[in-house]
């Protein structure tokens, strides 16, 4: 699982450090574990989304931290893909709800 945060401009070795220390501290402050194992560098992906041609204001970007997920967040997301396929619809537009 990752934890993103979004920003703009261009993406530069530097933007990138001071991004990646934002989302630590942001997930430090919210208590999140980081999915690395202790005195491991910290990795990190970056997603951009735009030509190289947009304008630096205009430019999305993102930054993501591998993170643990709690027992009861694995719980929430297995509810909520039973839920999503419960009332999955098909492709002429009906409901196709499972019985069981």
């Amino acid at each position: 699982t990752l934890a993103v945060a979004k920003f703009t401009g261009f993406v530069t070795e530097g933007e990138v450090e001071r991004q990646k220390d934002a989302l630590l501290t942001s997930l430090a402050i919210d208590g999140v574990e980081i999915d690395v194992p202790h005195a491991s560098p910290v990795p990190h992906v970056i997603f951009q989304y735009n030509p190289p041609y947009t304008l630096p204001v205009l430019r999305r970007n993102e930054i993501g931290i591998p993170v643990r997920m709690t027992e009861d967040e694995e719980e929430e997301v297995v509810d909520s893909v039973k839920l999503s396929q419960e009332w999955a619809v098909t492709n002429d537009g009906e409901e196709d709800k499972e019985v069981n």
